[in-house]
């Protein structure tokens, strides 16, 4: 039996600390939601570059030359498992 997804889709403003406030009385307590939260771009701030935005995401994943080399050799490692099966 398929069951249909219901959706809210509201507007808010980020209060004070980054809190969001979002309430739903026609959704059952207890359900199980997922909520995406998108946020307007700053029309005041400049856009970055992609390689600007690239040493951002990687400064806040904590990325460092170690760990990337680390994940390459994890990855080939496990090519070369697959590619064996």
């Amino acid at each position: 039996m398929w069951s249909m997804v219901r959706a809210i889709r509201e507007i808010v403003t980020v209060g004070p600390g980054g809190k969001i406030e979002l309430k739903a009385s026609d959704f059952p307590q207890g359900a199980r939601a997922e909520v995406i939260v998108l946020v307007e771009p700053d029309q005041e701030r400049s856009p970055i570059s992609p390689l600007e935005a690239f040493e951002a995401l990687q400064r806040s994943l904590g990325l460092t030359a170690e760990a990337a080399e680390e994940w390459v050799r994890q990855a080939a490692e496990e090519r070369k498992a697959s590619s064996r099966r």
